[in-house]
């Protein structure tokens, strides 16, 4: 029997979800997508992808059903995760494209979601609810914390660390042995040769740095 699951977000990151979980479907068979969650009124109570639109109060709420959450924004995806889907009850889950590679010494949380054509070097630990983009390249010995989101095509050399809700913009460049802070935003393209602070901007190339909260 198929296992039931819910997308948060009928936009284009949940749209894209969903064809991940098709893709797994092609070679695993394992997921029945029961509707997206979203509170847009234009999208709730209609169909995308040929499956129903809830709002967030009118979601179906079973225990047997899991649930992730398509948005690239960490810090919405975290209040999604934490005020919707774990005080929901909904059973959470990994979603990893069925053709990348895991070497045995990956480690890996929960809530994450995986897309294809990704390198995951040796010794990689992914913690919890973090969203790794196409074509990205993850050097041996990296620890991406909480909420991390890497978009396509980023390239993490060895030994490094990313921080808690950290994004890093489509194919930007972290040399090997950096750590990069929590809450922080490297703009795509993108070349990272030193450490980065906490509630750090980092954009354009050469680098600029843009101190501010976020």
């Amino acid at each position: 029997m198929k296992k039931k699951i819910l997308i948060f977000s009928a936009g284009a990151a949940g749209r894209e979800v969903f064809q991940l979980i098709l893709s797994i479907n092609k070679l695993q068979n394992e997921w029945e997508v029961i509707g997206y969650v979203d509170d847009d009124v234009n999208k709730v109570g209609n169909t995308i992808d040929n499956t129903k639109v809830y709002s967030a109060k009118n979601k179906p709420k079973k225990n047997e059903i899991y649930a992730t959450c398509g948005v690239m924004d960490n810090a919405i995806r975290k209040k999604i995760f934490n005020e919707e889907i774990i005080k929901s009850g909904y059973q959470i889950t990994n979603l990893i494209h069925p053709l990348v590679e895991q070497p045995k010494c990956f480690k890996i949380g929960q809530g994450n979601i995986i897309f294809g054509n990704i390198h995951i070097s040796f010794e990689v630990n992914i913690k919890n609810f973090s969203i790794i983009s196409n074509f990205c390249d993850l050097g041996h010995n990296l620890v991406a914390n909480d909420y991390f989101t890497a978009m396509p095509s980023v390239v993490i050399g060895g030994n490094c660390e990313i921080g808690e809700q950290t994004q890093i913009g489509s194919g930007a460049m972290i040399h090997q042995g950096i750590k990069i802070g929590n809450n922080c935003k490297i703009g795509m393209g993108t070349l990272i040769t030193g450490n980065i602070k906490d509630n750090t901007s980092v954009i354009n190339y050469p680098r600029q740095t843009v101190t501010k909260k976020h």
